[in-house]
């Protein structure tokens, strides 16, 4: 970029302007300015929006006037310019600006006014989601400018990233759904079978730090010398406090113009846990924050997840680097052998002891809402970096930090000076407003007292699940290609459906209010596979074009446009996925002997009009089946009208909403996105199973048919047991806890694998076959049993061929049920929620009774500085401890992953005075110092346990 002294003359000229113009590179005209360490330089960087790897440096007098607008306690101004233009802009090119200092959430922050020359209205798209104000409300009596100049003017503030948004409530327990600490253990087997099918390395780490963390600025005069930065840390230690105390240290450490990591602190968050050493509670060993969120990991509970609300990057570090879960080939080895090579460690079947060490880390990640993320790994002196993202990971080569420190140095500078965007964040969601959060709120109220037909504390609890305090954001969904041009806008908060995997779709779904009309509709943000043949919303278009009946109303769809984001294709940029683009690569090992294969993926959006509540809050056996008759009814719909079958009938897939006039709510089917057309033999296109295990038909659970294709048939077949799932978890039945634990294990959970295949359904086949596991259940309703008894007789009669029962047609079917509700009154209110034992999945070192976090999250009380010792987190668990503070092996932590756990009986839950009173009892065991009673007095161990005995009595 040309200085303002190197200006043609021809180029026009302002007071306090900047030099602007076209990137030398790629002649886009889209730039990023940021300007650095203010009180020492008097330069700028200019940075291609497209290319974010071609930059510029230059010298320019509004540098200067940056420098001087800098607090003293500021490191750096960080701001952006977007520059849009009809035409490429010649070089150089003065662009007037007005420069004033704002304040947004304690980081310094420049507003800049742009003035956009000859702009059309498709160059300035991107402006769109910036606040844009009238010229004469900003500029009044600042700069004199030539009205025939210019034709725009707006106001774009430095969007700040949205931190701590809330997960999904879980419907029947007080706690976020899918993160129950008892059940972590079985959570984590789940990611380590997923991370073996998704994980991509060891790229070398120079080319890990070329392609993930590209060097903007040749100026290095602010960074920390590497230099012995981590010679007084051990190789290998006893304990992991050896390890990331020492780091913690070094990576905090700065002098009064240099640091390692400008703008970050590291926080050693393992400590801030009530349970620092237990599944489920345990959090990563070190978390780096921008230093203006440390503050609020310092004031969150202990019990919360606070610190991956607000955390850049993880660091979680084991003691020993043969702890490694990763196992590099030797650094000579050929290039067409490493495709051999078996990059993750065999953890299921070899005889290593496995502990929450190396889980700690895959834990976290699926709370992050970013479009990727970036960690560390440290075994004993061994480091690693990975990067994440919806299509899986790529992790690097080990290196040693003592002998190679310049590497970390090298990372975290880099790091330090990436934009939010860089570093993951999606700023195409931005924090709403008080004026849009009281919208939303009041919009969704209402809604929901329409929906419920209830006020006060009922309502209060419904909207909960919806509506977070302090935590509503702004999202843009841009048309898709085919439709008009523009940007719809709606307001979110809390969603219904949060994801719980390392890799795939991440769907979040959220009920939004439409910022323009008020009018509140469905949300679904989700990663597609970018290859499928069809997207949902114009499946849903042509569905609804058709007449099809209790399908959603699309509102509007598309991918999300990004221009931060390089497209590999030609034109608009959108947000995608890039592990998949490095499959190919020559170090890229194997998995299990196959070559690792993910889904290129890409960002996207849909909203339809249609909002209602999940089939898991039906009120009773009326609603249960007139809904689901609803769903039969748009099933057979798009068969006939679209000859399309939907292939994931599901429990999560049908909502029930309420209709003007009508007393029982109707059913829905949503998501759309794993329907196919079928040919003239009514088979699906596509091959491949597709669907929820728990409902797959019998057929396509079949050792012969994971390849197989599906029918109509196979879809009836999962609507029945759809309904019959939803009975036996929400309606009166007389199965107990035990039976119907057992019950639902072997009928919709049962599976088994010989080699490659993937087979199960042995419950449902008995029963078709003796009806030995559904005929001996009494349920409260007995017309709901009539129901049952008769479809599953149409599906497979008695001594009968499996699902090939005469009466099995979609036409009998639909007049048998529509008669039957005619004819029929069914209970309208004897919804009985029904829980399973979940015993045989508990992590076995973790009691069976848990604390119960206070429901303010600031409670002095339960407050742990951060600065606290591990020894002092891990005096509120249960285990033994050694010399060196870390838990006492124990036979029972053997092969935990591997799952040869010994089967726990199954047992009736205690009561909730019961295990309260026991844990208070196991805590005097382990816990000899006097703690605080019921009235928060002092008070010694024994007289505690005496006085439980007696209340016990």
């Amino acid at each position: 970029m040309a200085t303002r002294s190197d200006q043609s003359s021809s180029a026009p000229s302002y007071q306090n302007g900047i030099t602007a113009g076209s990137c030398p590179k790629c002649t886009t005209i889209l730039y990023s300015y940021r300007y650095e360490r203010a009180a020492r330089r008097k330069s700028m960087t200019a940075t291609c929006f497209r290319n974010p790897t071609h930059h510029i440096v230059a010298r320019t007098a509004a540098a200067e006037r940056v420098r001087v607008l800098a607090p003293r306690s500021s490191r750096g101004i960080h701001f952006n310019v977007l520059l849009a233009a009809a035409s490429p802009l010649p070089v150089p090119h003065i662009i007037p600006l007005s420069l004033y200092l704002t304040s947004c959430g304690g980081d310094a922050t420049l507003a800049i006014v742009l003035f956009v020359i000859g702009a059309r209205k498709a160059s300035v798209a991107a402006l769109k989601r910036s606040v844009t104000y009238p010229l004469n409300s900003i500029l009044a009596d600042q700069v004199s400018l030539p009205s025939d100049k210019f034709t725009t003017a707006s106001c774009i503030m430095s969007q700040q990233p949205v931190y701590n948004a809330p997960m999904a409530l879980d419907p029947d327990l007080p706690c976020t759904a899918g993160t129950e600490p008892l059940l972590a253990l079985a959570r984590i087997q789940g990611h380590m079978r997923g991370i073996r099918k998704c994980t991509l390395g060891p790229v070398p780490v120079p080319e890990f730090l070329e392609t993930f963390v590209p060097q903007f600025t040749a100026d290095r005069s602010a960074l920390l010398s590497s230099r012995n930065a981590f010679n007084h840390m051990p190789s290998r230690a006893d304990s992991v406090a050896e390890i990331y105390k020492p780091l913690t240290f070094a990576l905090n450490k700065r002098t009064k113009f240099k640091s390692r990591c400008p703008g970050f602190v590291f926080m050693p968050t393992f400590e801030h846990s009530i349970r620092p050493l237990r599944l489920g509670y345990a959090k990563p060993h070190i978390c780096c924050v921008k230093a203006e969120n440390s503050v609020h990991i310092e004031k969150a509970h202990p019990g919360s997840r606070t610190e991956f609300g607000y955390a850049e990057l993880f660091i979680h570090v084991t003691a020993d680097p043969t702890d490694d879960i990763f196992v590099d080939p030797p650094s000579n080895t050929p290039e067409e052998s490493l495709l051999e090579h078996e990059f993750v460690r065999d953890l299921f079947g070899g005889e290593d002891e496995v502990t929450e060490k190396d889980f700690l880390e895959l834990e976290a990640r699926y709370k992050r809402q970013r479009l990727f993320l970036f960690t560390i790994s440290m075994a004993g002196s061994m480091a690693r970096f990975y990067r994440w993202d919806r299509s899986g990971c790529i992790v690097s080569r080990s290196f040693d930090i003592r002998q190679h420190p310049d590497f970390l140095v090298e990372f975290l500078w880099r790091f330090s000076d990436l934009t939010d965007v860089l570093r993951g964040h999606d700023l195409t969601v931005r924090m709403a407003s008080a004026a849009e959060e009281a919208l939303f709120k009041g919009a969704i109220r209402d809604y929901l007292a329409l929906q419920r037909e209830g006020t006060g504390e009922n309502l209060d609890k419904a909207l909960s699940a919806h509506y977070c305090p302090a935590h509503v954001t702004v999202v843009n969904v841009t048309p898709h290609s085919s439709e008009t041009t523009g940007e719809t806008t709606f307001i979110v908060s809390r969603p219904v459906v949060s994801p719980l995997s390392l890799d795939g779709r991440s769907t979040r779904g959220y009920w939004a209010v439409n910022c323009a009309s008020g009018q509140v509709g469905f949300l679904k943000d989700t990663w597609r596979t970018y290859h499928q043949r069809e997207i949902e919303g114009d499946i849903l278009r042509r569905l609804n074009e058709l007449g099809v009946r209790n399908v959603p109303v699309l509102a509007v769809h598309g991918d999300v446009i990004d221009d931060m984001w390089d497209s590999s294709d030609s034109g608009l940029g959108y947000q995608e996925t890039m592990t998949n683009r490095y499959i190919l690569m020559p170090w890229a090992s194997r998995m299990d002997g196959k070559a690792v294969n993910v889904h290129r993926r890409r960002h996207y959006r849909l909203v339809t009009h249609t909002v209602g509540q999940s089939l898991k809050m039906l009120r009773g056996t009326e609603e249960l089946l007139h809904s689901t008759y609803d769903v039969f009814i748009a099933m057979r719909d798009a068969l006939a009208k679209d000859s399309r079958i939907h292939r994931d009938l599901s429990v999560g897939n049908i909502i029930l909403v309420k209709e003007s006039g009508q007393t029982v709510r109707k059913g829905y089917l949503i998501d759309w996105d794993a329907s196919d057309r079928v040919d003239e033999h009514g088979e699906a296109l596509q091959s491949g199973r597709a669907g929820t295990w728990a409902f797959m038909s019998i057929r396509m659970l079949g050792s012969r048919f994971q390849d197989g294709k599906q029918t109509f048939k196979d879809d009836m077949e999962a609507l029945i047991y759809v309904v019959l799932h939803s009975a036996l978890f929400y309606l009166p039945h007389d199965l107990d806890a035990r039976d119907f634990t057992e019950f639902n294990k072997d009928f919709f959970e049962e599976r088994q694998v010989a080699g490659d295949v993937v087979f199960g359904a042995k419950g449902k086949l008995a029963n078709a076959e003796m009806r030995h596991m559904t005929s001996s259940i009494q349920f409260g309703s007995a017309a709901f049993k009539e129901w049952l008894d008769t479809v599953l007789d149409y599906h497979t009669p008695r001594r009968g061929c499996i699902g090939m029962g005469e009466m099995w047609e979609p036409e009998t079917l639909d007049t048998y049920w529509s008669r039957f509700l005619a004819t029929h009154t069914l209970e309208r209110n004897d919804r009985t929620v029904h829980r399973l034992i979940k015993r045989d999945r508990y992590d076995p070192d973790s009691p069976h009774s848990e604390p119960i976090l206070s429901p303010d999250s600031h409670s002095s009380r339960h407050h742990v500085p951060v600065h606290a010792t591990a020894a002092d987190g891990s005096r509120r668990g249960k285990r033994s401890h050694g010399a060196d503070e870390e838990p006492a092996a124990s036979s029972s932590r053997l092969k935990r992953a591997c799952g040869d756990r010994s089967p726990r009986p199954s047992e009736l839950p205690l009561r909730r005075s019961q295990r309260i009173r026991e844990q208070r009892s196991r805590l005097q065991v382990v816990v000899a110092a006097p703690a605080p009673d019921a009235q928060g007095a002092i008070s010694n161990g024994p007289a505690r346990v005496a006085s439980t005995t007696r209340r016990r009595k």
